[in-house]
C-alpha cells in the first residue's frame, strides 16, 4: 500500500527538534509504527537524517521558531483529528499513546488530553495540575491515580489536542520556549473546552539536555508574559517579584556551586524583559530569538 492509499490516521504528531539527534531519530522512528502523522520540525536547520523512516515527514523552517510556533507551522492545514506535540527526550509507550488519544477522541468536550509524565526513577515530574491561588501558576504536582480527571493544565511536554482546539484556540508560538501550554489550556478552558489527565497513561521524560542554562531565562519571562496575558497585572507583578526574591539565591549558586555567573545574568536579563509587550501569536517570536543566546555567546 501506497502512502497515498494508506487510510488517514486519527492523530499527526509532532517532535520539535534541536539539538542532538538521536533523541528525535529515536522517537520520530518509533512513532513511525503508530496510528499517526509524524512530523520533526528541526529548529536547528539541521538535515534529514539518512536513518529517519521515510514515513517521517523532516520540515526546515527558516529560523528557530521555538516550541509553539513549530507545532502551530507543523499543523497548518492538516486534517486529522487531533494533534500530538511531543518534546523529543519522551519516551511514549504505544498503550499510553492510544489511551490519551482515545480518551480525547471519545469525549466531545475534551480539548486537551495528558499523560502522567514521570523521571526515569519513576517519580513524578507532573500530573493533573491546578493554578496556584494567587501567582496563578500550575501546581505541577498532583498525581491523579489511575482514573482520568478534569484539571486545569496538562505538560506540553507530551500534549494531545483535537483539531478544533489547535485550530480556534490555537497555541501562542511568541513565548517562543515555556507557558505556551498553560497559556493554550487557560484559554481552552475559557472556550469551554475540558483538559484531561489519563492516571493510567504514563510516559517518561528524560530531561531536557539541550535547553540548559537558558531555561533561567524562559522559565522567569515567561511566567510574567503568561499571568499578565491570562490573568492581569495582579499575578504577573507576584510572579515577578518572587523570581526576584529568589535571584540572590541563584547567584550564590552561581559563586559555590558553578563558578559562573551566566545563570544570574541570564534570570536579571529576564526580569528586565518580562515587561517588555509579549507579542501576539500572530506576530510569533521575538526577533532575534532565542535571547539568551546573545548573553551565552557573550
Amino acid at each position: 500500500m501506497t502512502r497515498s492509499e494508506r487510510p488517514v490516521p486519527r492523530s499527526t504528531s509532532v517532535v520539535v527538534h534541536y539539538g542532538d539527534v538521536e533523541p528525535t531519530l529515536r522517537l520520530a522512528n518509533h512513532l513511525a509504527d503508530f496510528d499517526t502523522d509524524v512530523v520533526v520540525v528541526a529548529n536547528d536547520g539541521a538535515a534529514r537524517p539518512d536513518a529517519l523512516r521515510s514515513a517521517v515527514e523532516w520540515l526546515v523552517p527558516g529560523r528557530n521558531l521555538g516550541y509553539g510556533e513549530a507545532f502551530t507551522t507543523a499543523v497548518r492545514g492538516r486534517r486529522t483529528e487531533a494533534m500530538v506535540l511531543l518534546n523529543n527526550d519522551i519516551a511514549l509507550p504505544r498503550d499510553t499513546f492510544e489511551r490519551c488519544l482515545d480518551v480525547l477522541l471519545a469525549d466531545q468536550s475534551a480539548g486537551i488530553v495528558g499523560p502522567v509524565l514521570r523521571h526515569e526513577d519513576n517519580t513524578l515530574q507532573s500530573g493533573a495540575a491546578w493554578l496556584t491561588r494567587w501567582r496563578r501558576v500550575p501546581k505541577v504536582l498532583v498525581d491523579p491515580g489511575p482514573v482520568t480527571v478534569e484539571c486545569a493544565w496538562v505538560t506540553g511536554a507530551v500534549m494531545f489536542i483535537r483539531r478544533e482546539v489547535a485550530d480556534g484556540v490555537g497555541m501562542d508560538g511568541s513565548f517562543f520556549l515555556g507557558a505556551e501550554d498553560a497559556d493554550l489550556c487557560i484559554r481552552a478552558r475559557r472556550a469551554g473546552w475540558r483538559i484531561l489527565c489519563c492516571g493510567d497513561a504514563v510516559a517518561t521524560h528524560h530531561g531536557s539536555r539541550v535547553i540548559g542554562a537558558r531555561w533561567n531565562y524562559y522559565s522567569t519571562r515567561n511566567r510574567v508574559w503568561y499571568t499578565r496575558s491570562c490573568f492581569g497585572l495582579g499575578p504577573a507583578m507576584l510572579n515577578w517579584l518572587s523570581a526576584a526574591a529568589l535571584l540572590p539565591r541563584v547567584a550564590l549558586a552561581d559563586l559555590v556551586k558553578r563558578g559562573d555567573m551566566t545563570a544570574s545574568r541570564l534570570c536579571l536579563l529576564a526580569l528586565a524583559h518580562a515587561w517588555w509587550r509579549k507579542p501576539t501569536a500572530a506576530e510569533g517570536p521575538l526577533a532575534g530569538e532565542p535571547l539568551p543566546d546573545r548573553l551565552l555567546r557573550s
